[in-house]
């Protein structure tokens, strides 16, 4: 064996190691993010999951009826609004 063959092959193979070892840590990085996005788009489905609940909630008309009352004072025909006196 010549003593170029012998380095060539030494430099080859360094070089075919770092690449993999360069390759091995992308994948990891790479699992690791898959992993991460995952679970934030579990996340997120949940999240919207509870979002359109919500939305059915204040779609009902109970609801609207309930939030008049509440937050506008409104009251129903022939009802009337008993409230305690104020302090001057």
């Amino acid at each position: 064996m010549s003593p170029l063959y012998v380095v060539v092959t030494f430099v080859f193979l360094v070089l075919v190691i770092t690449w993999s070892v360069q390759l091995n840590k992308t994948e990891r990085d790479l699992n690791a993010r898959i992993q991460e996005l995952t679970r934030q788009k579990t996340d997120l489905i949940a999240q919207n999951d509870s979002f359109r609940k919500e939305i059915e909630l204040l779609n009902t008309p109970d609801y609207i009826e309930q939030l008049a009352r509440d937050k506008l004072g409104l009251v129903r025909k022939g009802e009337y609004v008993v409230a305690p006196k104020k302090d001057r």
